[in-house]
């Protein structure tokens, strides 16, 4: 019963869905981005969860049928060098096409923080396991606090929420056997420095 409900939690939270739900966030905020017109937000949407989510998920079967990986779970180091790669093509891929329709680097960066977080995860991968969960978790919430403070959004709630999901999702990966502590821990910084820091610079 406990690994099914952590499966569960590992599969609500996958990191693909979190680029995802930084952006449902941002156009349910106090922000500006919430006035944007329902078609605008639909395009948007539709860009960011087929990029981000739908393709890298439609990829997976092809990695398995190819005996690239052995099952979904990727559990092994070398598994995940091939599908991480893909994946961040993948979200570039997203995040020049919102940049072709112009839209606010506010949103595009969230798909590019995703990327570079995607890549600083791979390249961790090559020697060492990493948590992918607790990176796009951590990167959720580098969005979130990135969100707060440039917009002047009140997202206390929704950072509130986030938080306590992490836990939930660190623990999940824990009760699952799939990552040690440290594994978690340092997903969740990698995640969270990359989104802030591709905020900064870009």
């Amino acid at each position: 019963m406990q690994k099914t409900i952590a499966k569960i939690i590992s599969g609500i939270f996958n990191p693909l869905l979190m680029p995802t739900y930084g952006i449902l966030i941002l156009f349910s905020s106090d922000s500006h981005f919430a006035m944007l017109p329902f078609d605008a937000k639909k395009v948007v949407f539709l860009i960011v969860f087929i990029s981000t989510c739908l393709l890298p998920l439609a990829f997976l079967p092809l990695f398995l049928y190819q005996r690239l990986i052995h099952n979904f779970e990727m559990k092994s180091n070398r598994e995940r060098i091939i599908p991480f790669a893909a994946i961040g093509l993948l979200y570039l891929m997203g995040y020049f096409l919102l940049l072709q329709i112009k839209v606010p680097g506010t949103i595009a960066n969230v798909v590019l923080g995703g990327a570079i977080a995607i890549f600083f995860t791979l390249l961790v991968t090559i020697k060492w396991k990493i948590s992918a969960h607790m990176a796009g978790i951590g990167a959720l919430i580098g969005a979130l606090l990135v969100f707060s403070i440039t917009l002047k959004s009140d997202l206390t709630l929704y950072l509130v929420l986030a938080l306590f999901v992490s836990g939930l999702v660190g623990t999940s990966r824990m009760i699952l056997k799939y990552h040690t502590p440290a594994q978690i821990y340092s997903g969740f910084g990698l995640g969270l420095a990359a989104l802030v820091l591709t905020f900064l610079i870009f």
